[in-house]
Protein backbone atom coordinates (compact mmCIF):
# COMPACT_ATOMS: atom_id res chain seq x y z
CA UNK A 1 0.00 0.00 0.00
CA UNK A 2 2.82 2.39 0.92
CA UNK A 3 4.56 1.65 -2.40
CA UNK A 4 1.40 2.50 -4.36
CA UNK A 5 1.10 5.84 -2.53
CA UNK A 6 4.70 6.68 -3.35
CA UNK A 7 4.12 5.91 -7.03
CA UNK A 8 0.93 7.98 -7.15
CA UNK A 9 2.58 10.86 -5.29
CA UNK A 10 5.59 10.70 -7.61
CA UNK A 11 3.34 10.77 -10.69
CA UNK A 12 1.41 13.73 -9.28
CA UNK A 13 4.63 15.67 -8.64
CA UNK A 14 5.94 14.80 -12.09
CA UNK A 15 2.69 15.82 -13.80
CA UNK A 16 2.45 19.08 -11.86
CA UNK A 17 6.03 19.99 -12.77
CA UNK A 18 5.29 19.62 -16.51
CA UNK A 19 4.06 22.93 -17.90
CA UNK A 20 1.33 22.46 -20.47
CA UNK A 21 1.45 24.25 -23.77
CA UNK A 22 5.25 24.38 -23.96
CA UNK A 23 7.10 24.02 -27.22
CA UNK A 24 8.70 20.92 -28.59
CA UNK A 25 11.29 22.32 -31.01
CA UNK A 26 14.44 24.15 -29.96
CA UNK A 27 13.23 27.33 -31.67
CA UNK A 28 9.96 27.25 -29.77
CA UNK A 29 11.78 26.49 -26.50
CA UNK A 30 14.02 29.52 -27.10
CA UNK A 31 10.97 31.68 -27.83
CA UNK A 32 9.32 30.49 -24.60
CA UNK A 33 12.43 31.34 -22.58
CA UNK A 34 12.63 34.82 -24.12
CA UNK A 35 8.90 35.34 -23.59
CA UNK A 36 9.25 34.37 -19.91
CA UNK A 37 12.21 36.72 -19.46
CA UNK A 38 10.34 39.63 -21.09
CA UNK A 39 6.97 39.25 -19.35
CA UNK A 40 5.25 37.66 -22.34
CA UNK A 41 6.72 40.05 -24.92
CA UNK A 42 8.76 38.76 -27.83
CA UNK A 43 11.43 41.21 -29.01
CA UNK A 44 11.53 42.10 -32.71
CA UNK A 45 14.62 39.97 -33.39
CA UNK A 46 12.76 36.89 -32.18
CA UNK A 47 9.41 37.64 -33.79
CA UNK A 48 10.68 38.41 -37.27
CA UNK A 49 13.22 35.68 -37.61
CA UNK A 50 12.05 34.50 -41.04
CA UNK A 51 11.74 38.01 -42.51
CA UNK A 52 14.51 39.44 -44.68
CA UNK A 53 16.71 42.02 -43.03
CA UNK A 54 15.80 45.58 -44.08
CA UNK A 55 17.52 48.61 -42.73
CA UNK A 56 14.89 51.17 -43.64
CA UNK A 57 11.25 50.82 -44.53
CA UNK A 58 11.71 53.76 -46.96
CA UNK A 59 13.82 51.57 -49.23
CA UNK A 60 10.76 49.46 -50.09
CA UNK A 61 9.22 50.25 -53.46
CA UNK A 62 5.90 52.06 -53.17
CA UNK A 63 2.96 51.15 -55.32
CA UNK A 64 1.44 53.87 -57.47
CA UNK A 65 -1.76 53.97 -55.41
CA UNK A 66 -0.03 54.52 -52.07
CA UNK A 67 1.15 58.03 -52.92
CA UNK A 68 -2.32 59.05 -54.14
CA UNK A 69 -4.22 57.93 -51.05
CA UNK A 70 -5.03 60.57 -48.50
CA UNK A 71 -4.94 59.79 -44.84
CA UNK A 72 -8.42 58.77 -43.78
CA UNK A 73 -9.69 60.34 -40.57
CA UNK A 74 -10.42 57.96 -37.77
CA UNK A 75 -14.15 57.39 -37.68
CA UNK A 76 -15.76 56.29 -34.50
CA UNK A 77 -18.04 53.44 -35.44
CA UNK A 78 -21.33 53.20 -33.65
CA UNK A 79 -23.17 50.02 -32.98
CA UNK A 80 -25.93 50.11 -35.59
CA UNK A 81 -27.91 47.44 -33.82
CA UNK A 82 -27.99 49.50 -30.61
CA UNK A 83 -29.09 52.58 -32.53
CA UNK A 84 -31.90 50.61 -34.19
CA UNK A 85 -33.05 49.22 -30.84
CA UNK A 86 -33.06 52.72 -29.35
CA UNK A 87 -35.13 54.00 -32.27
CA UNK A 88 -37.64 51.17 -31.83
CA UNK A 89 -37.89 51.86 -28.09
CA UNK A 90 -38.40 55.58 -28.73
CA UNK A 91 -41.16 54.85 -31.25
CA UNK A 92 -42.86 52.43 -28.86
CA UNK A 93 -42.68 55.04 -26.09
CA UNK A 94 -44.11 57.69 -28.42
CA UNK A 95 -47.03 55.39 -29.31
CA UNK A 96 -47.64 54.46 -25.66
CA UNK A 97 -47.69 58.13 -24.63
CA UNK A 98 -50.13 58.98 -27.43
CA UNK A 99 -52.53 56.20 -26.34
CA UNK A 100 -52.34 57.32 -22.71
CA UNK A 101 -53.10 60.91 -23.70
CA UNK A 102 -56.11 59.80 -25.76
CA UNK A 103 -57.44 57.65 -22.93
CA UNK A 104 -57.05 60.52 -20.46
CA UNK A 105 -58.77 62.92 -22.91
CA UNK A 106 -55.69 65.14 -22.81
CA UNK A 107 -54.54 64.70 -26.37
CA UNK A 108 -53.50 67.26 -28.92
CA UNK A 109 -53.11 67.35 -32.67
CA UNK A 110 -49.70 65.71 -32.17
CA UNK A 111 -51.24 62.59 -30.64
CA UNK A 112 -53.94 62.51 -33.35
CA UNK A 113 -51.21 62.67 -35.99
CA UNK A 114 -49.41 59.73 -34.36
CA UNK A 115 -52.70 57.82 -34.26
CA UNK A 116 -53.31 58.54 -37.95
CA UNK A 117 -49.78 57.32 -38.79
CA UNK A 118 -50.52 54.01 -37.10
CA UNK A 119 -53.93 53.78 -38.79
CA UNK A 120 -52.15 54.22 -42.14
CA UNK A 121 -49.81 51.36 -41.15
CA UNK A 122 -52.90 49.18 -40.49
CA UNK A 123 -52.17 48.80 -36.79
CA UNK A 124 -55.26 47.00 -35.39
CA UNK A 125 -55.30 48.87 -32.09
CA UNK A 126 -54.96 52.26 -33.81
CA UNK A 127 -57.72 51.45 -36.30
CA UNK A 128 -60.08 50.42 -33.52
CA UNK A 129 -59.32 53.53 -31.43
CA UNK A 130 -59.80 55.85 -34.40
CA UNK A 131 -63.10 54.13 -35.31
CA UNK A 132 -64.32 54.52 -31.72
CA UNK A 133 -63.31 58.19 -31.64
CA UNK A 134 -65.18 58.87 -34.89
CA UNK A 135 -68.28 57.00 -33.69
CA UNK A 136 -68.42 58.87 -30.37
CA UNK A 137 -67.11 62.22 -31.59
CA UNK A 138 -64.36 61.93 -28.99
CA UNK A 139 -61.88 64.71 -29.76
CA UNK A 140 -62.81 64.71 -33.43
CA UNK A 141 -65.97 65.48 -35.38
CA UNK A 142 -68.29 62.47 -35.34
CA UNK A 143 -68.37 60.62 -38.65
CA UNK A 144 -70.35 57.39 -38.56
CA UNK A 145 -69.54 56.45 -42.16
CA UNK A 146 -65.80 56.70 -41.58
CA UNK A 147 -66.19 54.92 -38.25
CA UNK A 148 -68.08 52.07 -39.90
CA UNK A 149 -65.39 51.72 -42.59
CA UNK A 150 -62.66 51.68 -39.97
CA UNK A 151 -64.48 49.05 -37.90
CA UNK A 152 -64.73 46.90 -41.04
CA UNK A 153 -61.00 47.38 -41.56
CA UNK A 154 -60.39 46.44 -37.91
CA UNK A 155 -62.46 43.30 -38.45
CA UNK A 156 -60.20 42.31 -41.36
CA UNK A 157 -57.18 42.96 -39.13
CA UNK A 158 -58.55 40.52 -36.54
CA UNK A 159 -59.82 42.91 -33.85
CA UNK A 160 -62.17 41.19 -31.43
CA UNK A 161 -65.75 42.60 -31.45
CA UNK A 162 -65.03 44.84 -34.45
CA UNK A 163 -67.89 43.24 -36.43
CA UNK A 164 -70.31 43.83 -33.56
CA UNK A 165 -69.19 47.45 -33.23
CA UNK A 166 -69.53 47.99 -36.99
CA UNK A 167 -73.11 46.68 -36.79
CA UNK A 168 -73.92 49.09 -33.94
CA UNK A 169 -72.49 52.02 -35.88
CA UNK A 170 -74.49 50.95 -38.96
CA UNK A 171 -77.72 50.90 -36.91
CA UNK A 172 -76.94 54.42 -35.64
CA UNK A 173 -76.59 55.78 -39.21
CA UNK A 174 -79.37 57.63 -40.97
CA UNK A 175 -80.59 56.77 -44.47
CA UNK A 176 -78.24 59.20 -46.27
CA UNK A 177 -75.18 57.84 -44.46
CA UNK A 178 -76.12 54.25 -45.34
CA UNK A 179 -76.63 55.24 -48.96
CA UNK A 180 -73.17 56.85 -49.07
CA UNK A 181 -71.68 53.46 -48.17
CA UNK A 182 -73.14 51.91 -51.30
CA UNK A 183 -71.31 54.36 -53.55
Amino acid sequence: MNKKLKIILGLMIFCSSIQTGRAASLDEIYRDIVRDDNSGYLPIFVRNRNRPELLFEDSLPQSSTQGKQKAQPVVKLLDERKIKQDEIKAEQERWKNAIQAIRANKFTAKELKILDEYVAKDDPKAVEIKAWMLAKGYGVKANLVESFLLYRKAEKLGVKDAKKNAAQVYRAMNRDQRDSLAK
